[in-house]
């Protein structure tokens, strides 16, 4: 079982958790993906690696890495909005496919209308770190750290928190 959250916890890709337990009973899934869920969210938050309101990153820690219903909602927004792949439309439709079937069709509707204010976040942030002047400002100087500290916060705030 701690091997099976291990595993779960490092994957990015939420939606394909399922493909690592076709042979596990749904009551050890239940907890391993619990488990699991808490997990990941701590890796994310602390690598920077999902757009959501501070606020909410904040909420989320206080709750001992549990997401509400609503923060699950967010979450999937982030991730849509943050993948660059080739494939991420496919992507984006497959995780619409199986929100619909666990949640329904308006769990859906919120989800997609997080994703445009995440996405501009992301843009917002990556223009930060664009080009080779900006990212050794930011790296090599105090004044660069913190306005890059100061400026991402104000992209993440963007996001509704609500």
């Amino acid at each position: 079982m701690e091997e099976l959250v291990e595993i779960l916890s490092n994957i990015d890709e939420l939606e394909t958790w399922k493909n690592y337990t076709p042979e596990c009973d749904k009551s050890q899934v239940a907890k391993a993906y619990e488990e699991a869920q808490k997990l990941w969210l701590k890796r994310m938050i602390s690598g920077q690696r999902l757009f959501l309101h501070p606020e909410v990153i904040n909420d989320i820690q206080t709750q001992g890495w549990e997401a509400s219903d609503l923060q699950k909602r967010m979450i999937w927004a982030s991730l849509i909005a943050s993948d660059e792949s080739r494939s991420s439309k496919k992507r984006m439709y497959r995780i619409k496919e199986s929100i619909i079937n666990k949640h329904g069709e308006a769990w859906w509707e919120d989800v997609y209308s997080r994703i445009k204010p995440a996405y501009a976040a992301k843009e917002r942030i990556k223009k930060i770190s664009s080009g080779p002047a900006v990212s050794i400002f930011v790296s090599n100087t105090i004044i660069g750290a913190e306005a890059a500290h100061i400026e991402i916060d104000s992209a993440l705030r963007m996001i509704p928190k609500r």
